[in-house]
């Protein structure tokens, strides 16, 4: 099993991953309502990348047969004072 410091980063890191996901997905609902598919289809397709990390980190836990935590994530931002506003925090995100 990997070295405990390892396993409580890495579900800190798993909780990140979760938290970006609620937030593309709120930005890319942002762009759906305005009828911008292209912004709404790039926001949907980070928010997947973002869950697939922390799907692969959780898989790896659970191989090693180390406690893999699913935690709860703070709601995201869903009002956004213009079109420009979730790009940004998107790039304060990453």
């Amino acid at each position: 099993m990997p070295a405990m410091r390892f396993i409580e980063q890495l579900n800190v890191q798993i909780a990140q991953e979760f938290a970006a996901h609620q937030q593309y997905v709120a930005c890319a609902v942002f762009y759906d309502a305005l009828t911008m598919p292209q912004m709404a289809g790039f926001f949907y397709a980070q928010a997947l990348e973002e869950r697939d990390h922390a799907m692969m980190m959780i898989k790896y836990l659970v191989d090693q047969d180390a406690p893999a935590v699913v935690p709860g994530v703070s709601a995201p931002q869903v009002d956004f004072p213009d079109v420009v506003a979730p790009v940004e925090l998107a790039l304060e995100q990453e």
